[in-house]
Formats: C-alpha cells, structure tokens, sequence
C-alpha cells in the first residue's frame, strides 16, 4: 500500500520556517528533525518570504482586496443591467414580430452563413426549420382552370360559383 499524503497545517508550516530563519541549524537538519522533504520547507520559506510583506501591512492587502472586489461587483452590476435590456427587447421584439404573417419571417430568415445559425434564427423567429426549405409544387393544369373560371366568371358575371365551375 502507498503512504497517504499528509498534510500540513499553516501554524506548523510557519513555526518550521521561523526556525529555520532563526539560522540555529540547517534546512537538512531541521527537516530531518520533522521527517519532512527538504524541498517542502525550502518551498515554504519561499512563500513565507514572498508574503512577509502582506504580514507587516495587512491594510494594503485588504485595500486591494477591496478595490477588486468592488470593481468586480460593478462590472456584475453593468452586465446584469446590459442582459436586463437585451431580455426586454427580445420579449419586446417577439412580440412585434407575431404580427408579421409566417411568410413574412420566413423571409427573415439569413440562409447565408452569418453569427446565428439558420437553426437559431428559426428559434428566434418562432418559425419551422423544416418550411424554410419546402418549396410548393405549381399544378399548371389547375391553374388554368381557374384562369377559365374567372374568365367566364367576368364575361358573365351573373353566373354564381356552382354555374361558374359546371362550365368548365
């Protein structure tokens, strides 16, 4: 079985390091003393110094601390603000965009590539995917059977609907 990792508190790790400022005995000594590596409490003394000088002004860490923190809080606020438009004029452009017959958004739809995908227009839009593409199908010979009716239809215009198709 393997050794589990031990971990070392901040107060043993700072008395260690203390000592070892103290010059009394070497890095070597004091870490066979402990049975720790000599590389971990050479790595402490490292960072032990690196942040002495947050230990004797703790007021300027603080002060920084405070300072992004409060322009972080004020970037939150502006985002926050920022999404708040957006979701109203979203709502507000949905709803104007109801009004529109589904022919209409259909043309609204960009096929070329742009930022949105042709899906997310779609969604956006609240329009099928699927009717984008569906092109219908003209029936000629129904065609000209309404161009006969309506021709009969306006030469003798006394005729009602069931005359009008029984002529043809």
């Amino acid at each position: 079985m393997s050794k589990k990792r031990t971990k070392y508190t901040s107060a043993f790790k700072t008395k260690l390091v203390l000592e070892l400022l103290q010059n009394e005995s070497t890095l070597a000594q004091i870490a066979s003393k402990h049975n720790i590596l000599p590389q971990n409490l050479a790595n402490w003394k490292k960072t032990f110094l690196a942040n002495a000088e947050i230990a004797m002004e703790p007021s300027k860490a603080v002060k920084e601390y405070k300072e992004a923190l409060i322009k972080s809080q004020k970037q939150n606020e502006r985002l926050t603000t920022l999404v708040g438009k957006v979701t109203v004029e979203k709502e507000w452009l949905s709803k104007k965009l109801v009004s529109l017959g589904s022919s209409n958004l259909k043309q609204l739809v960009d096929l070329k590539p742009s930022l949105l995908s042709v899906n997310h227009q779609c969604q956006l839009l609240g329009v099928n995917r699927s009717g984008l593409y569906y092109k219908s199908s003209v029936n000629h010979t129904k065609q000209t059977i309404k161009k006969h009716i309506t021709k009969v239809f306006e030469q003798i215009p006394i005729y009602g609907e069931k005359s009008s198709s029984t002529i043809t």
